[in-house]
């Protein structure tokens, strides 16, 4: 059970969390900020428990990956007519507004969290 995990200290990679929330049917059209009403509810359950968490923001994708993801935009969007001066940017602009809005949260509760390098969950 979760209990015995009393006093541990986990790493929690944000961006699970807030793919996952996108996708529970239960909450789709009730729920406006899904991401944030499962943040808070699992923040809340773990800590209650004794449970210390740190939360990974995604960083920059590598440069492979987002190149990769560049194509596959193109190929979904059509070619941008804006010059792309930087390979890594890939478009994921709401993606990222949701996670600095899960950042101010954790910063409201008092929880930690830090920007990896790379991919959270690397």
């Amino acid at each position: 059970p979760l209990y015995s995990l009393r006093g541990l200290t986990f790493a929690v990679d944000l961006s699970l969390w807030v793919c996952e929330a996108q996708f529970v049917k239960e909450m789709a059209g009730k729920v406006t900020k899904p991401h944030l009403r499962n943040l808070f509810f699992r923040v809340s359950s773990l800590t209650l428990m004794g449970i210390k968490l740190i939360f990974v923001m995604e960083g920059e994708a590598p440069k492979l990956k987002a190149e990769t993801m560049n194509k596959r935009n193109e190929l979904r969007f059509g070619h941008s007519k804006k010059p792309v001066s930087k390979p890594t940017k890939t478009g994921r602009s709401h993606f990222r507004s949701v996670l600095k809005e899960c950042a101010e949260m954790l910063d409201c509760l008092g929880i930690p969290w830090v920007t990896a390098t790379g991919e959270a969950e690397a």
